[in-house]
């Protein structure tokens, strides 16, 4: 395959049934153990059910129901503590047993592994954790792993690190309100990118 389904104007995989990959279908079929079976169907019935009707956290709510998820777990950004607040909130009405860890547990400082800080002039400034976030919440008994605005690099080895599945509720961007699409939905920041499409204005 040529994994470049982005370029791709036709995308007949979606509705005329074309396999364009060279893959074949029954292996790939196969390669679904039973429990990701299971995730795709209550993934789908989400999708299917819902579709364009309610907000991301209620699908999450809806998708763990379906799991029959009761343990949900929250590894967040302390410059989210305010949403992860709100968040947690949301699934403990919602009727789940919530944990959550920020991303600053241990208090580590940053020089002890010799990484850069953001204001070098702290003597102590913790870096974040994500190992420890996915561990905490497995030593819960969570079901269910949440992402929320973790930095780029720490969401990665969080998801490494969680040993179950791992969805993402919020992505950090900093300078977007953590709504990293306005940069391709904004004409001045694709030309400020250099990837505005040809003859656009």
């Amino acid at each position: 395959m040529k994994c470049d389904c982005a370029a791709c104007s036709a995308h007949a995989c979606y509705t005329k049934g074309v396999n364009c990959t060279g893959a074949d279908q029954e292996a790939m079929k196969a390669a679904y153990t039973p429990e990701e079976q299971r995730i795709m169907e209550a993934a789908a019935y989400v999708e299917g059910t819902f579709y364009s009707d309610i907000t991301r956290l209620e699908e999450t709510a809806e998708f763990a129901r379906r799991m029959e998820y009761t343990k949900l777990g929250m590894a967040f950004c302390i410059g989210l503590n305010a949403e992860a607040a709100c968040i947690a909130r949301y699934y403990k009405k919602a009727g789940f047993t919530f944990y959550s860890v920020c991303c600053k547990n241990g208090s580590i400082p940053k020089k002890a592994f010799g990484l850069k800080q953001v204001k070098p002039e702290l003597d102590h400034e913790a870096m974040c954790n994500p190992k420890s976030q996915a561990r905490f919440l497995a030593e819960q008994g969570v079901e269910l792993f949440l992402s929320c605005g973790l930095c780029v690099g720490h969401d990665a080895l969080f998801n490494m690190s969680c040993p179950g599945p791992v969805t993402t509720l919020v992505v950090k961007d900093r300078l977007l309100g953590h709504n990293p699409l306005a940069a391709v939905y904004s004409r001045y920041w694709k030309r400020k990118l250099g990837i505005m499409a040809e003859g656009e204005v």
